[in-house]
């Protein structure tokens, strides 16, 4: 699932996400003694059932905002759970992980500095007043618990950054330079009547590779060969690619990379396309950084999810389930101050 812009809470990576899917919760186990309100536990926090209600109810905003209130029953899965149910998980993982990072914060040193938490309240005030009459306010909710929430989200970012401080950042040009390229693409199939893939004949074959060669002598005498692409192409996303070590299909990588400022290849062939390319510029600064950017932010994520394990790993959760089933999206929607 392509990950909203959230209202409350950091980014979870596919890599946290499936760790904690992984993970043998105690739900509710014979002998544990709730507190009244308490949803789980995780170490030795207990967290309150109305943090869990403030989390639904901004994942609830972000995904009503792009696809409507009627979502949450689609049923989504062999074994008809429903998409609220898959999101609802989403977001008990969302919970966990948070509480578990945040508790790393003394470890590392970590704490929130004045301008910091000025931002938390800025944004606590902010979420009080989008839930202005709600009932989300009726079941306890107040400003107290909406803070601790935007409080332990900004730790839990610091830790993070505290934690991968060390991280390598030093990124070559030759790992990471990109390469700006124009591209004429033709498919080197045809589409069948009832929408299937067709693979050519010999001959058919033999007069595409010749109209494209054509397509070259033509686009090398044009002074805009970006313009002439846009003519010609089957696929105008192709028309500006930007590209580096391992961007592209390896049957034509090097060909393209070695290609410098100004040059047309030759007509390249991968298991689905042909292809002309332009280099506009063998080493496009912006998009370079952009690119070493990238890399040190998956080189984060990945020894952070080492850490992560780790601390999952020492850390015991118990989710109170019968406070926990009992919660859901549709709690939170009620009377809203419009």
């Amino acid at each position: 699932m392509k990950k909203s812009v959230r209202t409350i809470a950091i980014c979870l990576t596919l890599a946290f996400s499936l760790l904690l899917q992984g993970c043998l919760f105690k739900k509710d186990p014979e002998g544990t003694k709730w507190s009244d309100g308490v949803m789980m536990r995780i170490g030795n926090q207990q967290i309150d059932y109305r943090e869990g209600l403030v989390y639904l109810d901004a994942t609830r905003r972000d995904y009503e905002r792009y696809y409507g209130t009627d979502i949450w029953t689609y049923v989504c899965g062999a074994d008809g759970s429903t998409l609220g149910d898959v999101v609802k998980k989403q977001v008990l993982d969302e919970v966990i992980y948070v509480k578990i990072v945040c508790a790393q914060a003394e470890t590392l040193h970590v704490s929130l500095t004045g301008d910091e938490l000025s931002v938390v309240d800025e944004q606590t005030d902010k979420y009080m007043q989008l839930i202005k009459g709600s009932d989300i306010l009726k079941k306890g909710v107040n400003r107290d618990i909406v803070r601790k929430i935007y409080a332990d989200n900004f730790l839990a970012r610091k830790v993070f950054e505290q934690a991968t401080l060390n991280i390598d950042t030093n990124i070559s040009n030759e790992e990471a330079g990109q390469h700006h390229l124009c591209s004429i693409a033709v498919r080197n199939y045809k589409i069948g009547a009832s929408g299937e893939r067709v693979d050519y004949s010999a001959d058919e074959k033999a007069e595409l590779r010749a109209r494209m060669e054509t397509l070259k002598t033509t686009a090398a005498a044009e002074k805009d060969f970006r313009t002439f692409a846009q003519g010609v192409t089957e696929d105008s996303s192709k028309l500006d690619i930007y590209a580096g070590p391992g961007d592209l299909d390896p049957a034509i990588e090097s060909q393209v990379l070695a290609l410098q400022d100004g040059e047309i290849s030759n007509v390249l062939e991968t298991a689905d396309w042909l292809y002309l390319f332009y280099c506009v510029t063998a080493f496009d600064v912006d998009k370079t950084l952009e690119k070493k950017e990238e890399i040190i932010a998956a080189r984060q994520e990945e020894a952070f999810e080492t850490f992560y394990a780790k601390w999952l790993a020492e850390t015991e959760v118990e989710i109170n389930e019968p406070v926990w089933e009992k919660m859901n999206f549709t709690e939170t929607v009620q009377n809203e101050t419009k």
